[in-house]
């Protein structure tokens, strides 16, 4: 016969008698707790976080009722993307208590061996990182990053790879995530309170876990509240950071726990700006195989056009969001009498960006806010999409625009169907997708508005494109064209030969000269060989010397 005395002195076992057992021997008593409603016969609490969401569910059941537990679990999991964890108690001794977490990419409970014991906090607890200095010994401020923590994020990036196996770029695009909230907890925290993203102000790592994914969710509300009534359809352009967390609580906490001295706002721009470009480049190659713009090219691009603070500027393709990050810093290091007022009307209003990429508009939305943002004006959506798509983006509009459309792809008649106007693919079967990005980056603009754009030299050579060349000097004046070698895109495992075209789109109310100077030059030494590794003696900052000196003869006149 089983005892009458079970659960450490309590009346024989009952749903009600185990909750509170539960709670006292795993130290979790002080903890906020709400009621579940659940199906007849179970019973089950919430235990909350500070921020009001649920960090553990208990829930207490028949013997007969373990199956329906489980599947009540499952459905929490699925109402609460920051619940990751759960017990279950449907037996008669302890023994007989089951726990769960989520199991990764669903909302399914997997075994759990055992749950965290509450650590208790004292009220006179003090943080060891707050907002500001305080009067207490044990408040410090948070630090700036340095060139010597340059690796941090590479660490973050690897922690979470080794503890959840993820893949280079699902590690990297889950890293945003984590950064994102970050800066929103160092903006939203008040002089003198602690800081949310610290791993020694919770009882557990599911408690500090829960809290920053909830804290992410309203990360994300707050920035779609606010950028809404500035910028129409923000939600359904760039809502990319309301998908939840995806990390485990085991990798969460220790990315907190790597990065909750530093301080990423009071960060010097460079530094940080420098140090998640060094992990993103890498990692999206492994990850996607795609290629990107080498930063030397997008360096030279962005000084041959040498923007302004007044310059309103567009990448339509703009993958990672190289160029308008290049745009950011040239801006600030050659603005020494701009006022601090403009140069942030530059930063917050003027760059804008497109991509298709959910992932890549969180990597560039992610660098922007590093650098010191722009952020908000990268649109998740299709840059050839017709103008009566988009609620904030016209015809013949910016000033200034940089960008790398894709390459290889050739477009066919229905895929037209899907597509905005162009002149390029009237009575065409298909069309290389470069060639209608070429187009589009036209159409967006303004008459004397100037352009970098980086295509394959079939542009400039084969027959079949000689309509695409006649087409491009009714639209464009020609300013310069820079070969580049072939070993420009092989580290990215593209094989092509390309060069840059820069232009200035004509004014209709002008006469086209038939006939004007245009500065040609070839690069050969792109400064690192096919497989990547480095070469002295690059061509590229001696272009760019020859440039500036034709500008001068010819009065082209961009700088400050």
């Amino acid at each position: 016969m089983k005892s009458q005395q079970t659960l450490s002195g309590l009346p024989k076992y009952s749903p009600e008698n185990w909750l509170p057992h539960f709670l006292s021997t795993k130290n979790y008593t002080e903890k906020p707790t709400v009621q579940l409603d659940l199906p007849q016969g179970l019973k089950g609490i919430a235990l909350q976080t500070s921020l009001g969401s649920p960090f553990l569910v208990v829930l207490a059941a028949l013997p007969d009722q373990f199956q329906l537990a489980k599947d009540s679990l499952q459905q929490l999991f699925r109402e609460h993307p920051s619940l990751h964890c759960g017990a279950i108690y449907a037996g008669e001794n302890d023994s007989d208590a089951r726990f769960f977490i989520r199991k990764k990419d669903s909302d399914e409970p997997d075994y759990l061996g055992e749950i965290e014991t509450n650590k208790s906090i004292s009220p006179d607890f003090y943080a060891p990182f707050a907002k500001v200095q305080t009067q207490h010994d044990k408040f410090r401020p948070l630090r700036p990053l340095t060139e010597n923590v340059e690796n941090l994020f590479f660490e973050m990036h690897s922690a979470i790879r080794d503890i959840d196996g993820m893949h280079a770029d699902e590690a990297l695009d889950e890293l945003c995530k984590v950064i994102y909230t970050k800066l929103f907890d160092e903006e939203a925290t008040e002089n003198s309170a602690v800081f949310k993203m610290q791993r020694e102000v919770y009882g557990t790592a599911e408690e500090c876990a829960a809290t920053l994914r909830q804290l992410y969710l309203q990360a994300n509300e707050y920035d779609a509240r606010v950028f809404s009534l500035k910028i129409p359809g923000y939600k359904r352009s760039r809502g990319v950071f309301d998908k939840p967390i995806r990390l485990s609580t085991f990798a969460l906490v220790k990315i907190v726990e790597l990065l909750e001295p530093y301080n990423l706002s009071a960060s010097d721009l460079d530094v940080k700006g420098r140090a998640f470009q060094k992990l993103y480049l890498p990692a999206l190659r492994a990850g996607m195989g795609q290629y990107f713009t080498p930063a030397s090219v997008v360096k030279f691009m962005v000084e041959a056009l040498q923007p302004k603070h007044t310059d309103l500027i567009l990448d339509p393709f703009a993958g990672s969001g190289h160029f308008l990050t290049q745009c950011l810093d040239f801006v600030r290091h050659n603005a020494a009498n701009i006022p601090e007022k403009q140069l942030l009307e530059f930063a917050f209003h003027k760059l804008h960006g497109i991509e298709k990429s959910e992932r890549m508009v969180r990597i560039a939305m992610t660098d922007m806010r590093l650098h010191g943002d722009g952020h908000a004006n990268v649109r998740c959506t299709d840059a050839l999409l017709d103008f009566k798509s988009y609620q904030d983006l016209n015809e013949a509009t910016f000033d200034v625009v940089l960008t790398n459309p894709p390459f290889g792809s050739i477009l066919g008649k229905e895929t037209f169907a899907h597509l905005g106007n162009f002149q390029l693919a009237n009575e065409k079967k298909s069309v290389p997708l470069e060639i209608i990005g070429l187009e589009r980056s036209v159409q967006f603009l303004r008459a004397g508005g100037r352009m970098a754009i980086v295509l394959p030299e079939s542009i400039l050579v084969n027959n079949n494109n000689q309509a695409v060349r006649t087409w491009l000097l009714s639209k464009l004046k020609i300013i310069a064209l820079i070969g580049l070698p072939i070993e420009t895109f092989s580290p990215f495992g593209a094989n092509i030969k390309t060069f840059i075209l820069i232009g200035q789109k004509w004014d209709s109310g002008t006469v086209q000269k038939l006939t004007y100077p245009v500065f040609i030059a070839d690069c050969e030494n792109i400064g690192y060989d096919a497989s990547g590794k480095p070469q002295e003696d690059a061509d590229l900052p001696l272009i760019l010397e020859e440039l500036t000196r034709f500008y001068n003869q010819n009065n082209i006149r961009y700088a400050y």
